[in-house]
């Protein structure tokens, strides 16, 4: 299993900024997951929204028409697949300032030697030049050493494709970096230190194939049988797109519907899911009584788009938080063995009388039935919902995630069958969310796999190639979607990498906004594989 970072910055009020790095592993066999960028986790929940006329500001927004703007026709290279395997000699390159040509003390180097002492303090890179003969992707391997921690960019042709971090080790390490697309020709690779000092022996560059193989059969239906007739058209419309188009999806930070008429303003189009929280409707520490989620999701579905809900759950018991950090709540002390799922509140009262399960397990029902009773609105309206509840488990910030795999899965089966069998919530398509294979669930309880893939603000966000791969890999079977990001990906090369995502959603400021530039925006919505919200209804 692979670490990985990730890094995400959220605003707090009044531009404040909290920064909170977390470690987690996604792994896929055979997969090195690089070019990730670090998200931090925001150390706030989501405020709950202020009720506002949602329905009258989507009609006025429509009454005044944005610029329309002609389809984008995608631009997408012809790829020559072919065997290649290269290595280029970092002593053989110009030698940077203060470096030099060595022998020892390391072993196991290739070649005449290695280079030494390739410093950040010197402001120098280690270049090397390659002809390319194909145009495809490859997979980079650099085989470095360090005395000490060191931070470089490795870049190709100027630009920055993945940040290598390197512990101390007396020999040489090999760090792969997968699915580097290259065009044929002149090539400049580069090692950039930004922190410390490390000695490289060589650059190795052998042709991907992981990006192209191991593909699987997506399932035609729900797995819930019992899903409603429209929320089998919902899936299918996922289905029958997936790996050709990518559907539009925005945050919505409150009623007023700001981002989504920013978003139509600029490019003359809605996203088609409009994505919000139900964490105000938790009981303990949630203001239900003045959220506008499924009041807001109503209108959206009104006016033609699709709902996408997630649940960041107040702790049931002790301070309403999500963060285990803030919480006694202990969910290991709610698992239990008994048949619980389909039993009343009332049968679960007794059961604790009785020391057959404890309070916090009745706890956790009582705060399941509270939201699937603010979800009924939805279901009664049949609405379908892209139902993404128990986020991030795997980083182990959130109370559901900190007391591991197993209990996080009994967890996610006991909401399952509650809200499907108990509540018979049969409009909602289960999306899988956890961020690690570890705490994957039973794939008869999920329809989709997501991510939440951030990346640096001066960071090109590409494909997300690598960690769709690891999801594939992960969830064969499953669509694939990015569940929230810093910006939106980028077409073409979505396309050319093999990696096109379901849909996605882009969380609000400063993401929307300083992240994401005005062009991109519109070059992305008015491309001929984006689907908005004219291009989705139901059939009756």
């Amino acid at each position: 299993m692979l670490p990985v970072v990730f890094l995400r910055t959220i605003p707090l009020g009044d531009g404040a900024i909290l920064r909170k790095e977390q470690v987690f592993a996604l792994a896929a066999a055979g997969v090195l997951l690089t070019g990730c960028a670090k998200i931090e986790q925001e150390e706030s929940q989501p405020s709950a929204s202020v009720a506002t006329a949602t329905t009258q500001l989507a009609t006025e927004a429509e009454t005044v028409p944005a610029q329309q703007y002609p389809s984008v026709a995608l631009q997408v290279p012809e790829i020559t697949r072919q065997d290649v395997s290269m290595k280029l000699e970092a002593e053989d390159a110009a030698v940077p300032s203060g470096c030099s040509v060595a022998m020892m003390p390391r072993l196991g180097y290739s070649g005449n030697g290695y280079l030494s002492g390739l410093d950040a303090k010197n402001d120098s890179s280690l270049v090397l030049n390659a002809e390319i003969p194909a145009t495809q992707h490859y997979d980079i391997t650099v085989v470095v050493g360090a005395s000490a921690a060191s931070t470089c960019k490795i870049q190709v042709d100027g630009e920055t494709v993945y940040t290598m971090k390197t512990d101390a080790t007396n020999n040489f390490m090999r760090v792969k970096i997968q699915g580097i697309f290259l065009n044929a020709g002149a090539c400049e690779l580069s090692v950039a230190p930004v922190d410390g000092i490390v000695d490289i022996d060589c650059i190795e560059l052998v042709n991907n194939t992981s990006l192209y193989d191991g593909t699987s059969e997506i399932s035609a239906t729900p797995v819930n049988s019992k899903a409603t007739a429209r929320t089998q058209q919902l899936y299918q419309f996922l289905q029958q797109n997936y790996g050709s188009k990518i559907i539009t999806g925005q945050y919505a930070s409150d009623s007023s519907g700001k981002e989504l008429d920013e978003i139509y303003n600029i490019t003359g189009k809605y996203p088609l899911i409009r994505f919000a929280d139900m964490n105000a409707y938790s009981p303990n520490g949630g203001d239900s009584q003045n959220a506008t989620a499924v009041a807001d999701s109503l209108a959206w579905a009104k006016n033609g788009g699709v709902v996408g809900l997630s649940w960041l759950w107040n702790a049931p018991m002790g301070t309403g938080t999500i963060y285990e950090k803030d919480t006694s709540y202990d969910l290991k002390t709610a698992v239990t063995d008994e048949d619980i799922a389909g039993k009343s509140l009332e049968e679960l009262s007794a059961m604790v009388t009785e020391g057959k399960i404890s309070q916090n397990c009745y706890a956790l029902v009582s705060d399941i039935d509270s939201i699937s009773e603010a979800l009924q609105p939805l279901a009664d309206a049949d609405v379908p919902v892209l139902w993404r509840p128990l986020p991030e488990a795997g980083g182990g910030w959130y109370w559901w995630g900190s007391d591991g795999a197993e209990n996080y899965q009994w967890l996610w089966k006991l909401l399952y069958t509650r809200m499907t069998e108990y509540h018979h919530l049969n409009n909602l398509l289960w999306v899988w969310n956890g961020q690690s294979s570890s705490f994957l669930v039973d794939s008869s309880m999920y329809d989709i796999a997501a991510l939440d893939l951030y990346v640096e603000k001066d960071q090109t966000y590409g494909s997300r190639y690598e960690q769709y791969v690891a999801l594939r890999n992960m969830s064969a079977g499953k669509i694939l979607a990015i569940s929230e990001c810093s910006n939106v990906p980028d077409m073409n090369a979505m396309f050319r990498d093999n990696a096109v995502w379901s849909y996605f959603g882009l969380w609000y400021a400063p993401y929307l906004g300083e992240y994401t530039d005005n062009n991109t925006l519109m070059e992305f919505y008015n491309s001929e594989a984006a689907l908005t919200r004219e291009d989705f209804s139901y059939s009756e």
